[in-house]
């Protein structure tokens, strides 16, 4: 095959960069550094493979997009353009000066997007193929496109726009001259701007239809640096105190939410669905037991998750119950998790959270096979959402420490920064991971927290930064005379631990209040607790004295609590009032226990002692077990927990100076005399696709060499008009028909 673009070689214009350019260009493109390139031809090579120029377009602004779509607009794919053309494209469509679209093609060249001289720019290879489909910047509707002028379409109507959708956006028609009946379908559509006319027979679908039949967000954003509204402004010391602190208060809500379901998990380990995922009613059992809606349940599952504390698999202990399934369990970080200090703690989940690939809004939802998105089922994790998260919450942070970024400019500067990925970002996405961050204490409403901006720059320390923000620990509760009792801040997991037992959660936050119940006051007995020991840890913690409402409610719950005791041996029961013992033998309870009387106040069953006290507890009996001198046993039965995973490390990698000085040297080493006198060899498939796309684009005439279906060799002269899953759809001009060619029957391409 042999294709002919009229252009530069792309390969000697890069054999012509010195040593300084070289390295620049490197350095901006390392994916093509290692392995070292072995010479400048494998080096050309890389730099114009689609995954590598993707790569570098997603590191552009709106601006220098822009500059490169008006210049292959302008034919730069195919034929040299000069930059004073460019540039006076460029001015009208985005309000640019010259020195702006200036600056934007010095940035294509260094990253050998465009290359040439200024009186012969042209677009390298893959460049525009690389974009996301449909991508354009620049307006090409001669008026604003309403979303409700294509809703209220007749049905003809849309369906000429829903095809055109479909087909590559570019269709044949006899309706589309000038002098063509007003009535018909398609010059209504071009007379209400919402099809362009290419020639007679041609129309096109503008850039903004297509948005709005794709369902994307046609609002225009900035193209020019001028219009970007983050930027430097100056610190408000106490909007920033304000936003930590508030911060603060959300994250450890979400950390006292998390160590609930890791305590709930560890008691009762949640099987999971064949495929891995977690099913609604286990969901909503858990939304009940901590009393949280569903939604804030997929999000704490997800964090766990992301964060290490949580995992899937056959934990140890396994359920009494087990049936075969693995099980959403604590792990063994999660034991390490608990014991952290609260500003640890909380930065632990804030990592996770950055880098985890979970999206718990999905949850509920239908994926592409209509089927419903389970918790943690693979259609909610997104490989590249840590990407888009860090991307999002990075435009908070481009202020001054204090300052309040509203949705609207994050989105404006996203776009203007990032318009590839602000155009891929769903909008469900955009929103949720917004809503994320201020729920983990990321942002207070749209200001940066300052854990935040120490988690995104890598020179800060960020847990000195969580240390000073985060509320020190209190080692003192406030007992009061309505049975309830505060604390004033956060506490330590022992007491934190102690008071979850004693009394019930009534008010949450940075201070909290419990209240103590007849039911939080047996809870605690039933661990072991003695009602001595509870009245000496009051006293030891309390601002002031127990109030005797307090310490005469345990006084008569220990009345009655405990008056049956059990041991192990299979285990044995004992009670010194002998009609109690001889009721508990008469239930329904004991016969599934084997419990019988032996003497007057003993009875023995054959069971273990932890199913003996559980059996009479569901009775309504209120056993404790002892030892064999008679003190009370804890036995509640040992958290199950998975091994704890390997989180590998998320950071970028970045190659150093002395990497790039070493390539630049590899490379002009092997560029030696052989390669460059080497002959060129004839273009492939790949530089066949580029040139038959850059025609379609621009609207070029090409002649086409291919071999039909009868092995002869055959010319045609047409206009490509899409170029997709490996066919090519043409204008022939001699007939004026369609034409539909296979790619890897075509020979030659050239230039008309």
């Amino acid at each position: 095959m042999s294709a002919t673009p009229e252009s530069p070689d792309f390969r000697a214009w890069l054999a012509q960069r010195d040593d300084r350019e070289l390295a620049n260009l490197l350095r901006a493109r390392q994916d093509v550094v290692l392995p070292l390139p072995p010479g400048i031809t494998p080096l050309a090579a890389r730099l114009q493979l689609r995954s590598s120029v993707g790569r570098a377009l997603r590191t552009l602004t709106a601006l220098e997009l822009a500059t490169l779509e008006a210049t292959a607009n302008l034919g730069g794919e195919l034929a040299p353009v000069t930059e004073t053309d460019i540039v006076n494209e460029v001015r009208p469509a985005t309000g640019a000066d010259p020195e702006q679209v200036e600056a934007a093609l010095a940035r294509l060249r260094e990253l050998a997007l465009c290359y040439g001289p200024a009186d012969g720019m042209r677009v390298a290879g893959e460049a525009m193929a690389s974009l996301p489909q449909d991508w354009q910047l620049l307006d090409d509707a001669p008026t604003p496109i309403d979303p409700a002028m294509i809703e209220d379409l007749p049905s003809p109507q849309r369906a000429i726009l829903d095809t055109l959708l479909n087909s590559g956006g570019v269709g044949r028609t006899k309706h589309a001259a000038v002098d063509a009946d007003p009535a018909l379908p398609v010059p209504q559509l071009i007379n209400a701007g919402l099809l362009l006319r290419v020639d007679a027979g041609t129309v096109r679908l503008p850039r903004r239809v297509r948005a709005v039949l794709r369902g994307r967000d046609v609002t225009r954003r900035p193209l020019i640096p001028s219009a970007r509204v983050l930027g430097q402004t100056r610190t408000d010391d106490r909007a920033r105190d304000r936003a930590d602190h508030a911060g603060a208060g959300s994250g450890l809500e979400v950390a006292r939410h998390l160590r609930q379901l890791i305590e709930l998990l560890g008691e009762h380990p949640t099987p999971l669905l064949k495929e891995g995922g977690v099913g609604v009613r286990a969901v909503a059992s858990l939304a009940r037991a901590l009393t949280v809606e569903e939604a804030e349940i997929h999000r704490l599952v997800s964090l766990g998750v992301a964060a290490g504390l949580l995992g899937r698999g056959e934990p140890v202990p396994l359920p009494a119950d087990d049936e075969g399934s693995d099980y959403l369990s604590p792990t063994l970080a999660a034991d390490e998790w608990l014991d952290l200090d609260l500003a640890t703690r909380w930065l632990t989940m804030l990592s996770g959270w950055l880098d985890s690939p979970w999206a718990p809004w999905l949850v509920g939802t239908r994926d592409e096979k209509r089927q419903p998105v389970r918790l943690l089922g693979d259609a909610m994790k997104r490989p590249h959402l840590a990407e888009q998260r860090r991307l999002v919450l990075n435009r908070f942070t481009l202020v001054a420490d204090g300052v309040d970024v509203t949705d609207e400019q994050m989105r404006d500067d996203l776009f203007f920064t990032h318009p590839i990925a602000a155009t891929l970002l769903p909008e469900d996405t955009l929103t949720a991971v917004v809503d994320e961050a201020r729920w983990i204490g990321a942002l207070s409403r749209g200001t940066a927290t300052s854990v935040l901006r120490a988690l995104l720059d890598p020179t800060a320390d960020a847990l000195a930064v969580a240390e000073e923000v985060t509320p020190g620990t209190v080692e003192r509760v406030i007992p009061q005379g309505d049975m309830t009792i505060m604390a004033p801040g956060p506490l330590p997991r022992a007491l934190q631990t102690e008071l979850d037992l004693i009394g019930e959660l009534e008010s949450a936050g940075l201070a909290s209040v419990y209240r103590v119940t007849e039911a939080s006051v047996r809870r605690a007995l039933d661990t072991g607790r003695t009602a001595e020991e509870i009245r000496t840890w009051l006293a030891d913690h309390t601002l002031g004295e127990v109030p005797q409402s307090i310490t005469y409610l345990i006084a008569d719950v220990a009345r009655r609590h405990g008056t049956l005791r059990g041991g192990p041996a299979l285990s044995y029961l004992r009670c010194d009032e002998p009609s109690l013992l001889a009721e508990a033998a008469r239930t329904p309870a004991a016969e599934r226990v084997a419990l019988r009387v032996i003497a007057p106040t003993v009875a023995v069953a054959q069971a273990p002692l932890v199913q003996v006290i559980a059996a009479l507890r569901e009775a309504g009996f209120q056993p404790v077990a002892e030892d064999a001198t008679g003190a009370a046993l804890d036995i509640r039965p040992k958290p199950a927990r998975l091994p704890a995973p390997d989180i590998p490390s998320r950071s970028p990698q970045k190659l150093d100076e002395s990497r790039i000085s070493a390539a630049v040297a590899a490379i002009r080493r092997a560029d030696g005399a052989k390669e460059a006198g080497a002959a060129v060899t004839g273009p492939d498939t790949q530089t066949t696709l580029a040139l038959l796309q850059a025609a379609a684009r621009g609207g070029r005439t090409v002649t086409v060499g291919f071999v039909d279906k009868h092995g002869r060799a055959v010319h045609r002269t047409v206009t490509p008009l899409t170029v997709t899953g490996g066919q090519v759809d043409a204008l022939d001009e001699v007939t004026g028909q369609v034409q539909r060619f296979m790619l890897h029957r075509i020979t030659e391409v050239l230039l008309g």
